[in-house]
């Protein structure tokens, strides 16, 4: 056989070797490389959104969290992992419409302890990844804001005999965005109602009224809480007033108290004061240590690419 024959037989197989290994190597193992969570530090109950690619359009893939105690990133401490969805690209508890490879996942997380969870995507078609979310459960944030009559106009003002609202801004735990999210099995949402019994307002400064010390709001939409058509006793011109709005973390035992003040016919500019002053974690997105190589079983396809090289210039030298 002549020896450029020879050389473009080597040069063949050598080539369908390459795309064996790509074919084999590199398209299984490159699926789910991505888990990303958002944030990836919360509070017991806030909602984290859940990405990762796919091995396979359409396919489905489970969410499981694994509370990891002596924080080494691994399920070594003799816990357990729980289930959190399955999870359809572009179908059952998929947060878009159509099939990308990728699915956007929102959990809801349940009261857990504080400390360091191991977030786990099962890919059937390709590797399983794990990504590291913390929770701190940090206090609520409370902004309270009393408004009179007008409530274009009339903050920090109430008017004897006249109705007047109180409204809070809450931050520091995300319960409050999920009122009507689709509920599931393991994704179970939130009752509203409960929501409404984790806030209270005193208002009996305003009111007169003893029964108003622990008054539950009338209305809980993100991201505030409100009373609203409350009338105010008789009160002396020019004096200040206040409210004392009181909200508890899901995670319990979490209890922020902040007071909000107004003038009587004359609007006062207070700051509310609170005894709340821890912040929550920033958010930052994670991906899984296992990512760091788009591509696993590349450098084996340099490997054989130049070893056909060298075959190809001993031919040459024959």
């Amino acid at each position: 056989m002549p020896r450029s024959a020879h050389a473009m037989i080597l040069l063949l197989l050598s080539a369908i070797a390459v795309l064996l290994i790509v074919s084999t190597t590199i398209s299984p193992t490159s699926a789910t490389t991505i888990v990303q969570l958002q944030p990836n530090t919360v509070s017991s109950g806030d909602r984290v959104y859940l990405t990762a690619n796919l091995a396979r359009n359409a396919s489905t893939v489970t969410l499981s969290y694994y509370a990891d105690t002596n924080k080494n990133g691994k399920d070594d401490d003799g816990g357990s992992w729980v289930k959190i969805a399955n999870v359809t690209d572009g179908g059952a508890n998929d947060g878009k419409n159509t099939s990308t490879g990728f699915i956007n996942f929102q959990w809801l997380t349940p009261q857990l302890p504080s400390g360091q969870y191991i977030v786990k995507v099962e890919d059937p078609y390709g590797p399983t990844r794990t990504t590291i979310l913390t929770v701190n459960n940090a206090k609520l944030k409370l902004i309270p804001t009393i408004v009179g009559p007008n409530i274009a106009k009339d903050t920090g003002l109430v008017k004897p005999g006249e109705q007047f609202s109180v409204s809070t801004e809450v931050t520091g735990n995300c319960r409050l965005c999920h009122t009507t999210d689709k509920p599931t099995a393991q994704n179970p949402g939130v009752d509203e109602q409960k929501v409404k019994n984790a806030f209270s307002a005193d208002l009996s400064g305003i009111t007169g009224l003893s029964t108003d010390t622990a008054v539950a709001p009338d209305y809980v939409k993100h991201p505030l809480v409100q009373w609203i058509g409350i009338a105010s006793k008789t009160l002396a011109d020019n004096q200040t007033v206040n409210v004392t709005v009181i909200g508890t973390n899901p995670a319990g035992n979490l209890t922020t108290q902040s007071t909000a003040f107004a003038g009587v016919n004359k609007a006062v500019n207070i700051p509310p004061t609170s005894n709340e002053n821890s912040t929550q974690g920033a958010a930052s997105s994670a991906q899984s240590s296992g990512s760091s190589n788009p591509l696993p079983g590349f450098e084996a396809v340099f490997a054989v690419v130049g070893l056909t090289f060298v075959a190809y210039l001993v031919t040459r030298r024959r």
